[in-house]
């Protein structure tokens, strides 16, 4: 296996819906990057977006790019922050490439916790392992 430090990846927010998010995705997409906004088979609607922070990824943490995107959600016209409030699902999710590395700590600052939770937002860690799912090593940074 290639050796790898652990390292922040990025962070999406996902969006879920039961009635439409668009308005919502067109006005995120002039600050933020909006990977996906669609109707979902179960009928409802899902969004993720990222920070556009123009940094690289390995100068970029959780500490800038969640406050990017929550400044850009208190910026929403009121139909906008409407579609952001309607969401049944408002999570902050924080990438992590593991590697194999041993004990990563990951801290997420307290001011930034408190932000999330005054947006009525929730945060959540993915893991993303240094070994495939037949156990076999990775051999790049994109999952190769």
């Amino acid at each position: 296996m290639s050796e790898q430090d652990t390292k922040y990846s990025n962070t999406d927010l996902d969006l879920k819906s039961r009635s439409s998010l668009e308005l919502l995705a067109s006005e995120l997409q002039s600050s933020c990057c909006v990977l996906h906004c669609a109707k979902g088979d179960d009928g409802n609607w899902h969004m993720t977006v990222e920070s556009d922070n123009d940094l690289n990824t390995c100068d970029s943490n959780d500490s800038i790019d969640i406050p990017l995107m929550l400044e850009s959600i208190s910026k929403l016209s009121p139909a906008a922050k409407h579609q952001f409030d309607a969401c049944y699902f408002r999570d902050f999710n924080i990438g992590v490439e593991c590697w194999d590395t041993w004990a990563y700590n990951h801290v997420i600052p307290a001011g930034i916790v408190r932000k999330v939770a005054d947006a009525g937002c929730s945060l959540s860690v993915t893991l993303y392992p240094g070994r495939r799912p037949d156990g076999t090593p990775r051999t790049d940074e994109n999952g190769g």
